[in-house]
């Protein structure tokens, strides 16, 4: 047998390709273990630390695949080519950190411009910007544009700004707003949940684990901020973290409720009566009330998405629609407004004629009726005003919310127009406009 020495010294190149093995299939442990992220944006900069105040030192492109070392104040350490090791932004997925050879310099020219979390006005709110402030576009898609807002991105519609050719010269300052991001850190008492669902984290990331989970407009004490998290403690004492994206905070204790506050940012639910075997009320000449809810709801439709306003029917076609739903579909949304559409009926034919606004809550639903009705008076027939009403698709609707009677369709009279497109569009008129002062 050989000594293991005088083994070494015969076959020294066995023991060098033992060496590269053992060591390559450690290197290829340690790398596994690495987390990877792919480059989602054309050009993402690359900083020598992790913020945006730190010096770019090289880009990434479209694409490109990296190991994640380590993670600070939302920014990923990354290895880079030649050795290299520096820091992208952790939401580099949404473009925050484009090239500023792609990037474009817009002003708001409507007088102000929501900010949104996506690119749906129904998303929730971020905060605003001033007509004449200046941002940054990232790019556009469907009439918006995402655009660097305070360290982060964020989306405003295309049509309330006006683009240029000209590229950012030097990394954007944050916009001055009125929501949470500008507001000083000892102006605030509170904050209140914009979404359901919203999570208390043990530490500032998403990252760390969450103990609480809160409904829209729970109202948190606020504590401390540390980077883009607000510390807050809830009604029963817990005490976390939660994103400063997803609440809005307030220089008093109290419950603040964010809601559209122009038709181009709003959501609205327009809800066709009946449908399907639920054909309604019956006119002289046996037409169902079903065919011209759904043919006005069409008008209202097209005249409300043509102003911007973020449309949804609770039915597009000549189907059933059970009533719970939609108050529900309502609520889910968090609608702006949700107004169902009817043709009354009387008990003998020709014996009513005009049009009624219902509403079912005083402190929900009277401002919205009234703006309507106001507006509903022009139409060619008899304005009934406003009443209350005890419909499910109020009562279960924690939205506000209306009913309109558009007319009696079993008087002659009436069913000319009920019937008739360019009284359909009249409403479509008449809900635009009362639609309009509601949200000034």
């Amino acid at each position: 047998m050989q000594k293991p020495l005088n083994w070494i010294k015969r076959y020294p190149a066995v023991l060098i390709l033992f060496i590269l093995v053992g060591v390559g299939l450690f290197a290829t442990h340690v790398l596994a273990t690495y987390q990877q992220i792919t480059i989602k944006a054309n050009v993402v900069n690359v900083r020598q630390g992790p913020g945006l105040s730190y010096d770019t030192m090289g880009q990434a492109s479209k694409g490109e695949v990296m190991n994640v070392i380590s993670q600070k104040n939302n920014w990923y350490q990354v290895r880079l080519s030649g050795d290299k090791i520096g820091w992208v932004a952790s939401w580099l997925v949404n473009n925050t950190e484009v090239s500023a050879t792609s990037n474009r310099v817009a002003t708001v020219t409507n007088d102000f411009a929501n900010v949104r979390q996506s690119s749906n006005a129904s998303s929730p709110l971020l905060g605003k910007v001033n007509k004449g402030d200046k941002l940054t576009v990232l790019y556009q898609q469907n009439g918006w544009s995402q655009v660097k807002y305070n360290s982060a991105v964020g989306w405003v519609q295309s049509d309330l700004i006006s683009i240029s050719n000209e590229a950012p010269t030097a990394v954007q300052t944050d916009t001055k707003t009125d929501d949470s991001s500008s507001q000083s850190t000892s102006d605030i008492k509170s904050v209140t949940t914009q979404l359901d669902n919203t999570k208390l984290r043990s530490g500032p990331g998403v990252n760390y684990a969450y103990s609480q989970v809160y409904s829209a407009n729970t109202k948190l004490t606020y504590l401390d901020k540390s980077d883009t998290w607000y510390k807050v403690k809830d009604s029963d004492g817990n005490t976390g973290y939660v994103a400063s994206w997803v609440v809005t905070p307030s220089a008093k204790n109290e419950v603040v409720k964010t809601s559209a506050t122009s038709l181009s940012e709003a959501t609205i639910v327009l809800d066709a009566g009946h449908g399907g075997n639920d054909v309604g009320a019956l006119s002289n000449s046996n037409k169902y009330e079903k065919t011209y809810t759904l043919k006005t709801v069409d008008a209202i439709a097209k005249k409300l998405k043509a102003a911007g306003a973020n449309v949804v029917l609770t039915r597009s076609s000549d189907k059933f629609v059970d009533l719970a739903p939609r108050p529900a579909l309502s609520n889910k949304l968090r609608a702006d407004a949700f107004i169902s559409i009817h043709f009354d009926s009387s008990a003998q034919s020709n014996q009513a004629s005009g049009t009624t606004t219902y509403y079912y809550s005083n402190s929900k639903d009277t401002s919205l009726a009234n703006a309507l009705n106001n507006q509903i008076k022009s139409l060619p027939l008899t304005n009934r005003g406003v009443e209350y009403g005890n419909y499910q698709v109020l009562r279960d609707n924690e939205r506000p919310s209306v009913l309109l009677e558009m007319g009696y369709i079993n008087s002659d009279q009436d069913f000319n127009y009920i019937s008739s497109s360019s009284y359909q569009e009249k409403v479509a008129d008449a809900v635009y406009a009362g639609l309009q002062n509601y949200f000034k």
